[in-house]
């Protein structure tokens, strides 16, 4: 596996099409797709838009030069799908899209408007990230990546190319779900230490997040995602709850708790906020996403465990952009899912 990251690396592909940097609203929707959650006579509230399989989706006809490689190389066609293990995503709303992927060390770019494929992975000094799990982007397009091998962060330009790391002074132990604030501050939680720890607007180390009223412990918090109050939402796993704080970290609340019914979680992982502060969890074991109001109420849950589009196997990642798209990392079936969330139909 890692002879076969380090090839993976050292291909970049720039694929000819449209040079806009923001693609048409138009084409996020594959036209051979007609799923909606509720289904009739239910008003829907989700509709998936597009199934990314690999690099070969982003033209349509046209088989990826990654997948033409690894045909090569592998000797199998079908064993290469363009991701391995997806897990974290971040993404700027026009169609520029990463993707953790640490099992094969890299982070995938897909830049939809372009048609542009290539791999974030090379740091200084001939070093290359390990296994990045989290991603998140600020204001001004930079992409910070943790690698849980590596126990750091790194800053990357939006084009992929390496800035800086953000050194921690060696407290950091196992960091996954990272996300920026308002402020730009960084927050991310640490698997291992079961902490939250907070980079400055400055990219400077801060330390811990003070939490208050806080009587319990995280077991293996694994994703983290702010509202638009800057309150903290952390995704508590081994716990089996969502925890919610404010943007001092004074403890507000949990959300569900271990269960295998709607409302209930049996693996929580990623977790995001639409623009109305609707709060989404995604659920690896039920594989299905679901959606609270602020209230706590459940108001929908999207998919179940499969193989079609819209269906789910072990997923992971979740992140919701500025026009409520919401990408989901199918980890286990290898692919990228883009639904969008329909608020103006949606009656509380």
């Amino acid at each position: 596996m890692h002879k076969l990251a380090a090839t993976i690396c050292c291909i970049i592909i720039f694929i000819a099409g449209c040079s806009s940097s923001r693609l048409d609203p138009a084409l996020w929707q594959d036209k051979q797709i007609d799923i909606v959650w509720p289904r009739s006579p239910q008003q829907p509230r989700i509709k998936l838009l597009k199934v990314i399989n690999g690099p070969e989706d982003v033209i349509e006809g046209q088989k990826g030069a990654v997948s033409r490689f690894l045909d090569s190389f592998l000797g199998d066609s079908n064993q290469y799908s363009g991701f391995y293990t997806p897990q974290c995503i971040a993404a700027d709303g026009n169609g520029l899209i990463f993707v953790a992927d640490p099992s094969i060390g890299v982070v995938h770019r897909y830049d939809l408007a372009s048609r542009e494929v290539s791999y974030v992975y090379q740091l200084d000094k001939g070093r290359n990230l390990v296994s990045p799990v989290g991603v998140a982007l600020d204001q001004d397009g930079y992409l910070y990546v943790t690698d849980s091998q590596l126990a750091t962060v790194f800053k990357f330009g939006a084009e992929g190319e390496f800035i800086k790391e953000l050194p921690a002074g060696g407290v950091l132990e196992r960091p996954a779900g990272i996300t920026i604030n308002s402020k730009g501050e960084k927050l991310l939680v640490d698997i291992r230490a079961n902490k939250i720890f907070i980079y400055g607007k400055d990219d400077f180390f801060k330390g811990e997040m003070k939490l208050t009223a806080f009587t319990e412990q995280f077991n293996m918090p694994t994703y983290i995602a702010v509202d638009s109050k800057d309150n903290v939402y952390v995704t508590d796993t081994m716990n089996f709850t969502v925890r919610v704080f404010d943007t001092d970290g004074n403890y507000l609340r949990k959300q569900g708790e271990i269960g295998d019914t709607p409302g209930f979680f049996a693996r929580p992982k990623g977790i995001a906020l639409d623009s109305e502060d609707n709060l989404y969890v995604l659920d690896s074991i039920l594989g299905v996403f679901q959606i609270f109001n602020q209230k706590g109420q459940l108001l929908l849950y999207t998919g179940q465990e499969g193989t079609l589009p819209g269906e789910f196997m072990l997923p992971s990642g979740l992140f919701i952009d500025k026009q409520d798209r919401i990408y989901v990392a199918d980890t286990f079936n290898h692919r990228l899912q883009i639904f969008q969330y329909l608020k103006e139909k949606v009656h509380k």
